[in-house]
C-alpha cells in the first residue's frame, strides 16, 4: 500500500484524559449540579396537542400550593425584549422564527412548553405543575410525513440564492440516467433519530443585575449562546457569562438555544432568584431536537462495464412550520463520483412538530446512507465488485467545483479496510459466505463532512512556579478535547 500520509506523533498514543479522574469520582460538576444561594426549582407543563390554541389557563390551585413562588405562562410572563426581532438570535441559525415561549396562546406541537412552575423544592414544583388545569381550542394537525409530502416545499435559502447548496442542482442533462443501459431505481427512509444523551439538558439562570446574566448551562458553544442572549435579552454580550465546564454527550442538540433555557431566564428573572430547570427524559424527546425524518429516491444509470452515466437524488426532509430546518443531505452525491450528469433536488415538509437540529454527520450522514446503498444496488446489478465499481467513477477533482482536492486517501483506505477484513473472501452473490453455521456479511460504504472553520482565540500563560495556564473558551461533549488541546 502507498504510504503517503502523514504521521503525527500525537495520534495513536495513549494518553490520560485530562477530565479523566474528575469524572470517575463524581468531582466533576455539570450544569444541574451547582449550588447557589437562593436557589429554587422550575418544571415545565407542555401541551397535550399537537396544535390549536389555549383557551385557558387555571393555575389557582397550584399558586397556593406549599413552596409555589410563581405559575408563569403568556398570561403574566415578562416580555423578552429579542421577541420582536424578525432575526434568529442562534448562530448557527435556521430560517424562520424560533419557538418564542410563553409568548402567546398558539400550540405548534405536542410536548410543547406552554406554562412553568417555580418552587422552593423540584418535588414541589413537580406536583403544583399536577394542579394546573388547561382547556384547548383543538385544530386539526398534520404529523404524518407520507401523507402530506405532496406539500414539500424549497427552502427559502433556495428560493433567495439560486447558488445555495439547497438549490436545484443540474450537472450535464437532467435525468442523465435515463440513457444508460443498466439502471436502478430505490427509495431510502431515514427515521426520526432522537439524540438522548446521558446528560439531561439542564440550565441555572441567575441575574446579578438587570442587565447581567450568568447561566450554568449544558450547551456545545458557550460564545454562540453569549451572543445568542445578549441578543435577546438586549444587553451587552460582555454582560452574559455562559459555564459549561462538563457536557455529558449532546450529539449536537447542544448547538441550539431551545425554549427551556429562555423559560428560566425568565423565571429568574420574574421571581428575582436564580432558577434551575432540569427537562425530564420524556421532554428530552419533544423540546431539544432530533433527526428529521427524510425520505429520498437515488437513481442512477452506468454502462455495462461500470462507468456511471447519471444519478439523479431527491430528498424530502422533516421541518416544523415555525422554522426552516435543512440539512445538507444532497451534497455528496454531486461530488463523490465522476458522473457526467447529476440532478439533485432538496425539499422540506413543515409539519405540526418540534423543529429538528443537527445531528451527527447532519445531512451528510443521511444523504451518504441512500447514495452508498445506491451504489451497492448498481453494483450488483452489473455482477460487480462494490470496490471495483467506486474505483472505476473514483475522481481526482471535485466534479462540482472542479477544483483538486487538498487531500484524499480514499483509494488507500479502500485497500487497507479490503485487507485488514478479508474483503476478497466476500461473494458476489449475498448470502453466500458461511462460517459454520453463520452466515457472514461483508460490507463497506464512504462517508464525508465538511472541514469548516472559523477564527479562534486562546490565552497562554507561563507562571512563575514552571505550570502552563491554558485558556480557552472551548466546550468538550466527550470525544477529548481538553486532552487534545494539552
Amino acid at each position: 500500500m502507498k504510504e503517503n500520509i502523514t504521521k503525527d506523533p500525537v495520534v495513536g498514543d495513549r494518553m490520560n484524559r485530562v477530565d479523566g479522574r474528575a469524572k470517575v469520582t463524581g468531582a466533576a460538576t455539570y450544569s444541574a449540579e451547582y449550588q447557589l444561594p437562593n436557589l429554587v426549582y422550575a418544571f415545565l407543563i407542555t401541551s397535550s396537542i399537537a396544535k390549536g390554541h389555549i383557551q385557558s389557563i387555571d393555575a389557582k390551585s397550584a399558586e397556593r400550593a406549599p413552596g409555589v413562588l410563581a405559575v408563569i405562562s403568556h398570561l403574566n410572563a415578562i416580555k423578552v425584549p429579542g421577541n420582536a426581532d424578525n432575526e434568529h438570535p442562534t448562530e448557527p441559525s435556521t430560517a424562520g422564527q424560533p419557538l418564542r415561549v410563553f409568548y402567546d396562546n398558539k400550540v405548534y406541537s405536542n410536548g410543547q412548553p406552554i406554562a412553568m412552575v417555580v418552587a422552593d423544592t423540584l418535588e414541589r414544583a413537580q406536583y403544583a405543575a399536577g394542579l394546573v388545569k388547561i382547556k384547548y381550542d383543538q385544530d386539526k394537525h398534520q404529523t404524518d410525513f407520507e401523507a402530506n409530502m405532496k406539500r414539500a416545499v424549497l427552502p427559502m435559502q433556495a428560493k433567495k440564492d439560486k447558488k445555495s447548496p439547497l438549490a436545484d442542482y443540474d450537472r450535464g442533462q437532467v435525468d442523465g440516467y435515463k440513457s444508460a443501459p443498466v439502471k436502478i431505481e430505490a427509495e431510502y427512509i431515514q427515521p426520526t433519530e432522537v439524540h438522548n444523551p446521558m446528560e439531561l439538558q439542564s440550565i441555572i439562570a441567575h441575574w446579578e443585575a438587570d442587565d447581567r446574566l450568568t447561566i450554568y448551562d449544558k450547551v456545545q458553544g458557550t460564545q454562540p449562546t453569549q451572543k445568542a442572549f445578549a441578543k435577546e435579552w438586549k444587553i451587552p454580550e460582555k454582560n452574559v457569562k455562559v459555564i459549561a465546564k462538563f457536557v455529558g454527550g449532546a450529539f449536537g442538540n447542544g448547538l441550539h438555544n431551545w425554549p427551556h433555557e429562555t423559560a428560566a431566564i425568565i423565571a429568574a428573572k420574574q421571581v428575582k432568584r436564580p432558577v434551575k430547570l432540569v427537562l425530564s427524559r420524556e421532554q428530552m424527546f419533544f423540546m431539544v431536537g432530533y433527526r428529521p425524518y427524510c425520505w429520498q429516491k437515488v437513481a442512477m444509470g452506468a454502462t455495462q462495464d461500470g462507468k456511471i452515466v447519471g444519478i439523479t437524488h431527491e430528498a424530502v426532509g422533516q421541518t416544523s412550520t415555525y422554522e426552516e430546518f435543512t440539512e445538507s443531505t444532497l451534497q455528496q452525491t454531486r461530488m463523490m463520483y465522476a458522473s457526467p450528469n447529476v440532478s439533485t433536488r432538496y425539499r422540506i415538509l413543515p409539519l405540526d412538530v418540534s423543529t429538528p437540529i443537527w445531528m451527527r454527520g447532519p445531512g451528510e450522514a443521511t444523504g451518504a446512507y441512500a447514495l452508498e446503498s445506491a451504489m451497492d444496488e448498481m453494483a450488483y446489478a452489473l455482477n460487480m465488485d462494490p470496490i471495483e465499481f467506486r474505483l472505476r467513477n473514483y475522481t481526482e477533482t471535485d466534479p462540482e467545483k472542479k477544483l483538486p482536492w487538498s487531500t484524499k486517501y480514499l483509494k488507500e483506505c479502500y485497500q487497507a479496510g479490503a485487507e485488514r477484513i478479508g474483503w476478497r473472501k466476500r461473494g458476489l452473490k449475498p448470502g453466500t459466505v458461511r462460517d459454520g453455521e453463520w452466515l457472514v456479511g461483508y460490507g463497506m460504504g464512504v462517508g464525508t463532512f465538511g472541514a469548516n472553520r472559523r477564527p479562534a482565540s486562546a490565552l497562554a500563560k507561563l507562571r512563575a512556579d514552571g505550570t502552563l495556564l491554558l485558556q480557552s473558551a472551548v466546550t468538550d461533549i466527550g470525544p477529548g478535547t481538553g486532552t487534545a488541546m494539552v
